[in-house]
């Protein structure tokens, strides 16, 4: 049975260790706003450098597709609709994206579609395996080293660009796209 004072002794315990949670919590809590104070201004500073701007031309890279075949982008796809997805292996858009997109393609190609997907940073085996177990039958191109992405100001997957027939970027797409979206925004170019 508990006494008078070891029930005292014990609420004091209590306090103090409340008391050093609290003082915890507050450090925390001001390092991280000191921290979103510092990060917000490079947040809102918009796009980043390198980014192609709707209306402007998308800048030309040379990369290889997975079957090791060079590409230049997007002077291979002049004259056609590009969509230029990148894409990484473990983005959960991605790989809902991508099968929706092939749908897309198997459409469209015809009207002069085409859907390239850039992988980036990743093993091109495991990349062929992956494409391979969704069922892709647009170019997957690779990105070994992010020089691209880079270019292209992808900070981060998904990030989609659809280009009109004269190699304009026409549409920026940050994070994943619904089929219908997708529909809206290509047929718009045809």
């Amino acid at each position: 049975m508990m006494n008078r004072r070891d029930g005292m002794a014990r609420r004091e315990r209590i306090r103090a260790d409340l008391g050093l949670n609290a003082k915890a919590l507050v450090a925390f809590l001001t390092a991280l706003l000191i921290a979103l104070l510092i990060a917000c201004p490079f947040a809102m500073a918009g796009p980043a450098p390198g980014t192609p701007r709707i209306g402007s031309l998308l800048p030309s890279v040379m990369l290889s597709r997975a079957t090791g075949a060079p590409v230049r982008i997007p002077d291979h796809f002049r004259g056609k609709v590009l969509v230029l997805h990148f894409w990484q292996i473990g983005c959960s858009s991605c790989r809902a994206d991508m099968p929706a997109m092939d749908g897309l393609y198997r459409r469209y190609r015809g009207r002069g579609l085409e859907i390239v997907a850039v992988n980036v940073g990743q093993e091109a085996g495991a990349v062929k395996a992956y494409a391979v177990g969704l069922g892709v039958s647009y170019p997957i191109v690779m990105d070994p080293s992010g020089k691209s992405a880079s270019a292209y100001g992808v900070v981060d997957v998904p990030r989609t660009y659809i280009v009109d027939r004269s190699g304009v970027v026409r549409y920026r797409i940050l994070g994943g796209a619904t089929q219908e979206t997708l529909t809206r925004l290509i047929t718009s170019l045809f």
